[in-house]
C-alpha cells in the first residue's frame, strides 16, 4: 500500500490525489497476512499530506464459542496526517514538532498506508468474535461443534456446584409461574 506523493509534495494546499489500494499487513496473533483493499483520498496540507481512506480488511481470527478459524471482515475508515521526511526542493531533513506516532511520509516520497491500516484493524477487531452470527458453539461434555452435528449429551443436567445458587431462584420461577 505504498503511494508516490512526490507530485501531491509539489503542489499547492487543497490538491487531491485518488488512488485505489490494495495489498497485505501482518498481525501480532496471526501466522498468515491479512488482505486489505479500498480508496484513499490524498490531500495536500500546509504540512503534509492527509489520507481519507475507505477500506476493507479481512483478519484471520477464531471464534470465541466454536473455535473455528475465520476470516473476519472490518470496514475500515482511515483519517491521517502524513508528514514528509525531506524537503523536496532543498533535499534537507524536515524536522517535525507533531506529537509521537504520527506518520511520515519516506524519504522517496513514498506514503506507506500499511501502518494505519494496521492499528485501525487492531482497534476495530472484535474482542470476543463470532464466525457467524448464530453461531451455536461446541458442546459443554463432549467438544463437538454444534454448527456441524447435534451431540446426544444431556446439557439440561444440573452441575452440583452450580446447586446452592441455583436454589436461590428456584422461588423466583415459581412466582413466575403462578
Amino acid at each position: 500500500m505504498l503511494i508516490n506523493v512526490a507530485g501531491l509534495l509539489k503542489s499547492t494546499s487543497g490538491r487531491s490525489q485518488f488512488e485505489r489500494v490494495a495489498g497485505k499487513f501482518q498481525v501480532d496473533w496471526a501466522d498468515t497476512k491479512c488482505n486489505v483493499s479500498g480508496t484513499v483520498l490524498m490531500i495536500k496540507t500546509d504540512d503534509g499530506v492527509w489520507a481519507s481512506g475507505d477500506f476493507t480488511a479481512w483478519i484471520p481470527l477464531q471464534c470465541g464459542k466454536c473455535l473455528e478459524n475465520f476470516a473476519c471482515e472490518l470496514n475500515l475508515d482511515v483519517e491521517e496526517e502524513y508528514f514528509p521526511s525531506v524537503d523536496l526542493i532543498s533535499g534537507k531533513s524536515v524536522e517535525v514538532d507533531y506529537a509521537e506516532g504520527s506518520f511520515r511520509i519516506g524519504e522517496d516520497n513514498i506514503l506507506d498506508l500499511t501502518q494505519a491500516v494496521r492499528e485501525y484493524s487492531m482497534l476495530l477487531t472484535p474482542i470476543g468474535p463470532k464466525c457467524v452470527k448464530e453461531c451455536r458453539g461446541i458442546c459443554s461434555q463432549c467438544g463437538q461443534n454444534l454448527n456441524e452435528l447435534t451431540c446426544d449429551c444431556n446439557r439440561n443436567e444440573r452441575d452440583p456446584r452450580w446447586g446452592p445458587l441455583i436454589d436461590l431462584l428456584e422461588p423466583e420461577r415459581e412466582n413466575r409461574g403462578n
